[in-house]
């Protein structure tokens, strides 16, 4: 079975290890973590991937600009199969807006690695079902809300 290519864009060094050792020891995937959205997007020219899990408050290139860019199909290999946000912010205003950037799933921060499990579609660790619909894990960005 293929591993998922993701790319973690956090400036949160801690979180950024914890979720990549999820990532690669619990769920066998291939991961490409950096710290802020201009090294993620070069991230996303440089290679596929399958998912990208990106913060959205950061300094400098945040992650709503990484989304609008990858709205845009900026010189990208190839947009993502699904695009997961991570935040705090989860009222019905930012969820708008990430629904119009093509965000498939928030997590809110903080979140555990059965919820990441569960925003990746994985069922048992290392499992991939890459035909399950994206689940929103904590608030659903597609709600009518």
């Amino acid at each position: 079975m293929p591993s998922i290519n993701v790319v973690l864009i956090d400036d949160e060094k801690s979180l950024r290890d914890v979720i990549e050792d999820g990532l690669v020891g619990l769920f066998g995937c291939n991961v490409r973590a950096v710290s802020d959205g201009e090294s993620g997007q070069a991230c996303l020219r440089e290679r596929s991937a399958d998912v990208l899990l990106v913060d959205l408050l950061m300094p400098g290139l945040n992650g709503f600009d990484v989304l609008e860019r990858l709205q845009s199909g900026e010189e990208l290999a190839h947009r993502p199969e699904k695009v997961i946000a991570m935040s705090a912010l989860t009222d019905s205003d930012t969820m708008q807006v990430l629904r119009g950037l093509g965000v498939d799933s928030v997590l809110s921060k903080p979140f555990s690695l059965k919820e990441l499990r569960l925003a990746l579609g994985l069922g048992e660790p290392g499992v991939y079902r890459t035909r399950v619909p994206m689940r929103p894990v904590t608030q659903s960005v597609f709600s009518a809300t």
